[in-house]
């Protein structure tokens, strides 16, 4: 074609798009990348604060329930090593409780059972509690520990008993046992077939072939300790 001719009508077509965009077409697209840009903002938001909220959700204090609950099922009787429970009793003073292993029954089970158990917490004023045991039986819910085998429960203020039984009260501090017991405070040493001790209140009640060696030099420290004999 010389450059004096003009282009025909059909040659003309062939140079646009195949495909027309309506004006009906190119609002809606605007409409869309207009939602795109407030909805996204927003999925950000909610995705920022998932990841901030799920540790705290997924986590338990104070409960082995957490780390025996994601187990696999196939194993009822899996056991937790080095396991630990964290807490605070009544007066808000902390619990800590550990061992060299812990497992359940089953998985509705809300006793938790305990090898070489050891356990740390504190009196209303503060005075630090410690108590071993070879095995025991931690009911979390109700703040029990049942006590078996080699059985020690020290203070700081020169409490000190020693049994092969006893079932302890975490939030009173209380130790009951019928298994025996051997132990000593400031006022001297003791000895029986029963105790009912209050840690807290250092009260001591001994029931059944009780002896007790007194010290004068700590009588003062003693007054409220008792004794009964049956």
């Amino acid at each position: 074609m010389s450059p004096n001719q003009t282009a025909s009508p059909d040659a003309r077509s062939n140079l646009l798009p195949n495909t027309a965009v309506t004006y009906a077409q190119m609002q809606k697209e605007i409409d869309r990348i207009a939602r795109l840009k407030k909805i996204v903002p927003v999925l950000t938001v909610i995705t920022l604060v998932a990841l901030v909220l799920y540790p705290v959700v997924n986590s338990k204090e104070g409960s082995f329930t957490l780390a025996i609950d994601r187990l696999e099922e196939r194993d009822e009787n899996a056991k937790l090593i080095k396991p630990r429970y964290v807490g605070i009793d009544r007066y808000n003073q902390p619990v800590n409780i550990s061992a060299d292993t812990a497992f359940r029954k089953s998985n509705d089970d809300k006793d938790y059972y305990l090898k070489n158990l050891l356990a740390n917490m504190k009196m209303q004023d503060g005075t630090g509690i410690t108590i071993r045991a070879a095995s025991g039986m931690l009911d979390a819910e109700a703040q029990e520990v049942t006590l078996d085998g080699t059985v020690t429960i020290v203070t700081e203020n020169n409490f000190n008993l020693a049994t092969n039984q006893a079932f302890f009260l975490i939030n009173e501090k209380i130790a009951t046992g019928e298994n025996g017991v051997t132990g000593s405070m400031p006022f001297g040493n003791f000895s029986a077939d029963k105790f009912h001790v209050d840690v807290d209140q250092e009260i001591v009640r001994l029931k059944h072939n009780v002896k007790l060696h007194y010290n004068p030099a700590g009588a003062d420290d003693g007054d409220n300790a008792q004794d009964s004999m049956e």
